[in-house]
This record gives structure tokens, C-alpha cells and sequence, in this order.
């Protein structure tokens, strides 16, 4: 019996039946668990790039908005993954968002971006935002081991501009009617509005790239990146255009608008050759209009934070100590359709030149046209002009050219650029407009009665000669005010903001200074 009992033990200890399974169960305890921590890991990873994508957007929609420290805040509130918000996820929680804003001399040095005054709070001057971003990423299975989540965080700094390379060919349009003689208030500058005027072009061109990175812009052989060229209305003679860039003591004579056939089917500037409303660089040859290249020479490279007191362009901006530069002088009144088509001409042929360049017109005035006894036709009869009995067809019209519906025209005109085309097929002439002293009382002059927009006001048909409301601005002088968020009154502030917006912000390194 005793040696029963001990043969049934040791069969027992040898049958090992059920040891499988009892080890796979062991085993899938682990292995469950390691396919859970890859999961959270799996999570938490993507939790994490999700967080620095949104970092990303919120600072480069933060630095789009610079100097307005107010509406860039928003932007990156509204571009952050917190609920409700463009990049927001559900898996991402107790999401919170910090701005900073940021003056990094490192992108005054290599850039040439200079730090712009805040229009919005924090006051300060800024060239630059940093985000961070934290978030707590929910786990699967960490709650068996008593952690249901785990904090993420992200950063990402953004500066205002130099993240987009595209070539530019810009045409600055600036009245020099005799209202602009007048001496500014104060608000803007000491002298006279043209001076205040050309303040905010200089202080354009100082945050432009005229060359690559990396190389001179001055002398031959040069691939241009940012061009430019100045135009004045009303026209001036084209042998005296270069008064303006040569510092002499007299300014050119000022021409009246005038058209060599108004009978021309389609619309042109159709600018007899002794006139010419490009002063920078000037129209070549006798017989005819040939266009000359625009200027890159404006800085001596693209990251200096000084303009060359050497280009014609600077010199006629007033930016050589002791020349005065493009003086208005008045004499006829405002006129701004031939002007504008004369520039595009000038863009168009300049674009030619420079394949893959874009094209962009900037033009400063008051808004009211009103230059009727400044505007003849040396063959034709201009349209709105002589009696019903002297001029029956065009007496009451104002297709272009006419003596009325003046800011309509302009405003055709300008639509016009805007539809043309590249030589790639697209994108047409960016129009932005300044307004400086703009009144939003009364109709333009010629507008009342005869127009393509009848009844309109200065302010208003400013705004509808840019490409579209954000490229319209306003100094506010007489109640002007721009529809857009970044409502600059400083002139300096306005041709900045768009200098920056022909280029887009750019992510930097984290720890830039």
C-alpha cells in the first residue's frame, strides 16, 4: 500500500500536462502589458507632434500679425490646440498657450529685420513671438499603474518675415500734387507730407531684400530679388526726371495728363515720350517709351540695416544727407488711372526681365480726383470734356480717358493690373494703397453724376482701387480709416507692414537671440 501511494506522487510530479497554458497565461501578462506601454508611448508620441504642429501654426499666424501685439495674441490663441481652436484635438487636454513676444538681434544682423513698434499690448518693439504650448495626453493602460495621463510640452518661435524668397517687383506710386506741399501736422513728421512720404518709403526699402543671401547688390551681373522702382503724379518732363536723384536745387516741370490719341482701343497710359511718371529709373530713349530695369542697388546687401546713399532710388526717397529728394510741386491736379497703367506697363516689362518675379504697385494719395483742367488729348477729343453740341458721343462719359468719373477710372484701372496675369499665368499685380489725408465727406470731384461709381467717396474708392480691403491702409488723418486689423496712422508703420507682408514669417531656432 506504501508503495502505492508513492509510485501515484512521482507519476504526479512527472506529468506535466497544463504547464503550457499556465506559462501562455503568464506570458500574455507581459505581453499585454508591453502592448499596452507601446500603445501609450504610441499615444503620447503622437500627442506630442500634434502639440508642436498647432506650437508651429499659433507662432507663425503670431509673428503674420506683428507689430499688432493685440491681434497677433489672438492669432495664436486661434491657431493653438485649445478647445474650440483651429488645432484643436481631442486628445490632447488642459491645453494651455503662452506668447511671447520677442526682439532678437540675430534677425536685425542676418535678416535685416529690424524691431517694429507694437500697435497692440504688450507694448514694446518686437520682431519676432515665441509659443509654448503644454497639454496632458490620456493613457490606456496607464491607469493600472495609477497614471491616467502624462504632461507634454512644445515650443516654437517665429520671426515676421524672410520665410518666402519670391522676387518682387514693386512700382511705388506717390502723389506729388500740390497738397502735398502742405506741412504735416505733426503726426507724421516735421516737414512737408512728400517728406513724410518719403520717411515711409525708405523705411520700406530698408526691410526689403534687393539680392540673395550672401552676396553684393551693387555693380553688374547682378540676379535681382526685390526691385523698384518710384513714379510721381502728375508726370514730369522726361529730360528733368532726373532732378529728383541727382540732388540738384530744382525739381523737374511738372506736365499736364496728357494722352497722344484718345481714340487707342485699348486702355494705356498713351504718355507722350517728353513725359514720363517713372522717375526711378528713368524711361530710356526719344522715339519711345522703352522701360527701363528697376533698381536693386537700394542697400549695398541684403542683410544690411542701412540704405546706400549712392542709388538714385535712395537719393530720390531723401535718403542722402542734404538732398531733398522727390518734391511735390503741384500744378495740376490728381489723376491717378494713366499713372497706374503706366506702371503697370513698367511692371510688366520689368517681370519679363526677372522670369518667376512677382509684380506689386503701391500707391500714396488723398483719394479725390479732380484734375479736369490738368487732363488733354493731342489727337482725339477727350472723353467728358467740350459740349453736347462740340462732343455729343463723349460729353456725358467717362470711359477712360475723361475728364470725368475720375476715381473710377482709377479704380478700373487698378482692377485691371490686378486680373493681368504673369508670364506664368497667374497672379496679378498686388495693389496695395496708402491713404494720407483721405476724408470720408463728400463724393470725389468728377464722381457725382457721371461714374463707373457714381456718388463715391475718397476714403472709400482707395480702398476699392487696392487688390483687396487687407492691402488697403489709412493714416486716419480725416477719418480714413483702413477695414483691416493692422490700422497703422504711422506712414513709417504702414510702408513696413507692407514690405513684411511681400514675404511670410518664418519658423527659427528655439534659443535664437
Amino acid at each position: 500500500m506504501k508503495l502505492q501511494k508513492v509510485s501515484l506522487f512521482r507519476r504526479l510530479l512527472k506529468d506535466t500536462r497544463g504547464q503550457t497554458a499556465v506559462v501562455m497565461a503568464l506570458s500574455m501578462v507581459a505581453f499585454i502589458g508591453m502592448a499596452g506601454i507601446a500603445i501609450d508611448l504610441g499615444h503620447g508620441y503622437a500627442g506630442v507632434q500634434l502639440l508642436q504642429a498647432s506650437t508651429n501654426a499659433a507662432a507663425l499666424a503670431g509673428a503674420a500679425a506683428l507689430p499688432n501685439t493685440t491681434t497677433a495674441t489672438a492669432q495664436v490663441t486661434a491657431y493653438s490646440a485649445m478647445p474650440g481652436e483651429k488645432s484643436a484635438n481631442p486628445s490632447l487636454t488642459n491645453v494651455t498657450v503662452t506668447p511671447t513676444f520677442k526682439c532678437l538681434s540675430t534677425l536685425t544682423t542676418n535678416l535685416g529685420l529690424g524691431c517694429a513698434t507694437a500697435t497692440g499690448t504688450p507694448s514694446g518693439s518686437y520682431n519676432a513671438v515665441q509659443v509654448t504650448q503644454t497639454a496632458k495626453v490620456a493613457l490606456s493602460f496607464g491607469g493600472i499603474f495609477h497614471v491616467p495621463s502624462f504632461s507634454i510640452g512644445a515650443t516654437a518661435t517665429a520671426s515676421m518675415s524672410g520665410g518666402q524668397n519670391t522676387a518682387w517687383n514693386v512700382a511705388i506710386v506717390l502723389d506729388a500734387t500740390s497738397s502735398m506741399t502742405s506741412n504735416d501736422s505733426g503726426l507724421q513728421c516735421t516737414g512737408t507730407q512728400e517728406s513724410c512720404a518719403l520717411l515711409g518709403v525708405q523705411a520700406m526699402l530698408q526691410l526689403m531684400y534687393p539680392c540673395a543671401s550672401g552676396t553684393t547688390c551693387t555693380g553688374t551681373g547682378i540676379t535681382p530679388v526685390d526691385s523698384v522702382s518710384l513714379f510721381v503724379f502728375p508726370p514730369v518732363e522726361t529730360s528733368q526726371a532726373k532732378d529728383y536723384y541727382t540732388c540738384p536745387t530744382t525739381t523737374p516741370t511738372i506736365e499736364p495728363y496728357e494722352f497722344q490719341n484718345v481714340t487707342t482701343t485699348s486702355p494705356n497710359y498713351n504718355l507722350p515720350v517728353t513725359s514720363t511718371y517713372q522717375v526711378v529709373p528713368t524711361p530710356l530713349g526719344t522715339t519711345g517709351h522703352t522701360i527701363a530695369g528697376f533698381a536693386y542697388d537700394y542697400k549695398t546687401t541684403d542683410a544690411s540695416t542701412t540704405l546706400n546713399s549712392s542709388s538714385y532710388s535712395v537719393i530720390a526717397a531723401g535718403g542722402k544727407s542734404g538732398c531733398n529728394g522727390i518734391q511735390a510741386k503741384g500744378g495740376e491736379g490728381t489723376y491717378y488711372a494713366q499713372a497706374i497703367y503706366a506702371a503697370q506697363a513698367a511692371l510688366i516689362a520689368n517681370q519679363a526681365a526677372n522670369p518667376g518675379s512677382q509684380n506689386a504697385m503701391i500707391i500714396l494719395g488723398d483719394g479725390d480726383m479732380s484734375a479736369s483742367s490738368g487732363l488733354k488729348a493731342d489727337t482725339g477729343t477727350l472723353n467728358g470734356t467740350g459740349t453736347s453740341s462740340s462732343n455729343p458721343n463723349g460729353y456725358h462719359s467717362y470711359a477712360y480717358p475723361s475728364a470725368l468719373g475720375q476715381c473710377g477710372q482709377a479704380i478700373i484701372a487698378a482692377q485691371a493690373a490686378a486680373a493681368t496675369p504673369n508670364a506664368n499665368g497667374v497672379n496679378g499685380t498686388r495693389v496695395y494703397t496708402v491713404g494720407y489725408g483721405a476724408k470720408t465727406s463728400g463724393t470725389c470731384s468728377t464722381d457725382a453724376s457721371y461714374s463707373a461709381y457714381k456718388g463715391i467717396q475718397a476714403c472709400t474708392a482707395l480702398q476699392d482701387i487696392a487688390s483687396s480691403p487687407g492691402y488697403f491702409y489709412s493714416d486716419d488723418g480725416n477719418g480714413c480709416q483702413s477695414p483691416n486689423q493692422m490700422n497703422f496712422t504711422q506712414l513709417k508703420q504702414i510702408f513696413q507692414a507692407i514690405s513684411r507682408d511681400l514675404t511670410t514669417p518664418r519658423l527659427i531656432p528655439n534659443g535664437t537671440t
